[in-house]
């Protein structure tokens, strides 16, 4: 979260490129032949600090392997990221490096993914396009840049439909909270009013297209209401570790009201690597996922968030998710149901 102020240094980093259309191409995402479709969520990588260090190589080398020992437990549909792949602000040049070392064991795999951006996604030579350039050369990277007059990069939504048949059943929708800095100068940490309208439209678009459809939400940086929920667990239910304070987006857009007024059911976030929590909020169930990288501060017992939608059962009531520890313990099972 904090960021480190570097001046006078060169621009040096891998290459830009032109956004690419919201609408992403590959092929759609479905719920497996029992009915269900199992999300695994990775936060707060943290790769490439200390680099050409021992040290540097030790972090990311654990943070790949509880990666791939999750992966290996949880056999997921999709995985998702929530930011902070890499700690940028400590990366001088080629950025790209720790990005390919990220997403090559995923992709060899054989398993699809979609990022959201952190506050350390951007540094002293990396800019959130960069990142983007580098993840989106993988053909399993379902991320998607946003329109180019909406603040951010890694605003958009997927659908994931049945085994079969062309209307969705759930919506994923990412969301850019921005933050750190980058050679153009700092970034705000918030998910901007442009993007609030942006996803009002959209999301009144797919109502009108398919109907009533439930949704999850993916941004980074928490929004302040995680910071008055936080101070207030003892009123309502929630599950989960409390490790440190909520340091929240800078400002209130309207996004959280957006989100309340929406089909969105569940919200997730990382950033705070010691919380690792979900409590219900209004009509929203909202969330930490599970700090996974070695890298970054604190020492808390790594993981992912694991969200499995089965349609069995009444995708509106489904709250349940848990925590997939690198040991493979599971733990912070969350299975309140939404209230009707």
């Amino acid at each position: 979260m904090n960021i480190l102020v570097t001046i006078g240094i060169l621009f040096l980093g891998i290459s830009s490129i032109k956004p690419s259309p919201i609408t992403n191409e590959k092929s759609p995402l479905r719920f497996n032949s029992e009915g269900k479709f199992k999300i695994v969520q990775f936060a707060d990588l943290h790769y490439g600090e200390f680099p050409g260090f021992d040290r540097g190589r030790f972090q990311d080398g654990n943070s790949t392997r509880v990666m791939n020992t999750i992966l290996d437990y949880e056999k997921p549909e999709f995985v998702v990221f929530t930011g902070d792949l890499i700690s940028a602000d400590l990366i001088l040049a080629n950025s790209g490096r720790f990005i390919n070392a990220i997403f090559s064991s995923i992709q060899n795999k054989g398993y699809r993914w979609a990022s959201t951006y952190g506050n350390h996604d951007n540094g002293i030579s990396t800019t959130r396009e960069q990142v983007f350039s580098a993840e989106t050369k993988f053909p399993n990277s379902y991320t998607t840049h946003g329109p180019s007059d909406v603040a951010g990069v890694t605003n958009f939504y997927l659908p994931v439909f049945g085994e079969s048949g062309d209307t969705p059943l759930v919506m994923l929708w990412f969301f850019d909270s921005r933050g750190g800095f980058d050679p153009s100068g700092v970034k705000p940490s918030t998910v901007d009013e442009t993007v609030v309208e942006w996803f009002k439209t959209e999301d009144k678009k797919v109502g009108e297209k398919w109907g009533k459809i439930p949704a999850l939400a993916f941004f980074h940086i928490p929004t302040l209401d995680y910071k008055d929920v936080q101070a207030d667990m003892e009123n309502r239910y929630c599950v989960g570790l409390v490790g440190e304070r909520v340091v929240p987006q800078g400002r209130d857009t309207g996004f959280m009201e957006a989100l309340l007024n929406s089909n969105v059911l569940t919200t997730f976030v990382g950033h705070d690597h010691g919380n690792s929590w979900c409590c219900e909020y209004k009509t929203l169930q909202i969330c930490y996922n599970r700090r996974t990288g070695y890298g970054g501060y604190g020492d808390w017992d790594r993981g992912a968030r694991v969200v499995e939608l089965d349609l069995s059962k009444d995708i509106w009531s489904q709250r349940a998710n848990y925590v997939r520890l690198e040991n493979g313990t599971i733990i912070e099972e969350f299975n309140q149901p939404k209230e009707p």
